[in-house]
């Protein structure tokens, strides 16, 4: 029990930073996304609604904090 709760413990930083690593490549191919929209010559307004329609953190947030908002 306590060796496990241990092992937890030591891997707990390593998850962290993986899923930090998750979130630094999702902001930049959103990022991404934007700039090419942008230089293919649409409007500032549209890209902001196509960048809010096609953002993957969306359903994730949406799930996560769905009774935190109530």
């Amino acid at each position: 029990m306590t060796l496990g709760l241990l092992h937890f413990f030591l891997r707990l930083p390593v998850i962290a930073f993986r899923m930090a690593g998750m979130v630094r490549i999702t902001n930049r191919a959103k990022r991404g996304f934007k700039r090419a929209l942008l230089d293919g010559g649409l409007p500032a307004e549209v890209v902001d609604e196509l960048v809010g329609d096609f953002d993957p953190s969306a359903p994730l947030r949406e799930t996560l904090f769905r009774f935190s908002r109530k």
